[in-house]
């Protein structure tokens, strides 16, 4: 067996350890008159500050405090097991106040965007692998002035070797946004092509119009667009699976402090755990 999917296994069978206990837990408590939904509740807080450990060992990986793969693991476990507790502290029960609603509403966010950022990890970095040249997200952006550097020096050298200005005005019209910028994010998020298609369609119509010397220099943008878009999808692709975080950490550190005022005003409520 894998260690990913040993570490898997694991995982699922800590879930389904974690659900059998508190059901356990739950019942017994039940039986015996407690206000179990008090500890079930302190358990579910307890579990949330647990997984936000994941965030601490990233932003000291030079601690001997094992690899982050592992980390991660345990962070999914822990936030699988929060939907086994979440469940039985609310019985199901729909929110009935504006701080239990506010509460309710936080916890689902930060379950759906943890889901939507293990999809993307699982979905976007093979595809990433494949096309283009893996390029740090933090040099992506002098990359592309590299691009754009080069297709200036082409578009230079045609109006001045050429005599013409047929390349440089068609740059002008069609090419200086797509090299100044991230461009087609949408597209390449969904795995689609047509802009590309689009912008090679319209540098094939151009060629009719160009005698050889301008052909060659109509040859080395072409090469450049397809450079260009290969990072872009770079960009785009690398901008969710870094830019989602800036969604599910602020989330989850919102619910902690709701967790923790829902804490103090239940159990100020109530007396206490029994």
């Amino acid at each position: 067996m894998t260690g990913v999917r040993l570490r898997r296994s694991v995982g699922l069978t800590a879930v389904g350890v974690l659900t059998v206990g508190a059901v356990a837990l739950h019942n017994a408590g039940a039986v015996a008159l407690y206000q179990i939904s008090l500890a079930t509740g302190a358990l579910l807080f307890v579990m949330i500050v647990t997984a936000t450990l994941l965030n601490v060992r990233k932003k000291a990986p030079f601690l001997p405090l094992g690899n982050t793969t592992d980390w991660l693991t345990f962070h999914m476990v822990v936030g699988l097991g929060t939907v086994v507790v979440y469940a039985i502290h609310t019985g199901g029960r729909w929110p009935d106040g504006i701080l239990e609603f506010a509460l309710a509403a936080t916890y689902w966010s930060v379950i759906a965007t943890g889901m939507a950022g293990w999809a993307f990890s699982r979905w976007l970095a093979p595809r990433l692998a494949r096309r283009g040249e893996n390029v740090l997200f933090e040099r992506i952006g002098r990359f592309r002035a590299q691009l754009r550097a080069e297709a200036e020096t082409l578009v230079l050298r045609a109006a001045s070797e050429q005599g013409s200005t047929t390349i440089p005005d068609f740059y002008a019209a069609h090419l200086a946004d797509f090299f100044d910028r991230p461009r087609h994010l949408v597209s390449h998020a969904v795995e689609s092509d047509h802009p590309r298609h689009v912008l090679l369609g319209e540098v094939e119509l151009l060629r009719r119009y160009l005698n050889a010397g301008e052909r060659g220099v109509l040859d080395g943008l072409r090469e450049l667009i397809c450079l260009k878009d290969d990072l872009d999808y770079q960009y785009s692709g690398q901008a969710i699976l870094k830019y989602w975080l800036f969604v599910h950490i602020p989330l989850t550190y919102a619910l902690i402090l709701l967790g923790l005022v829902h804490g103090i005003t239940s159990g100020a409520f109530s007396g206490g755990l029994l």
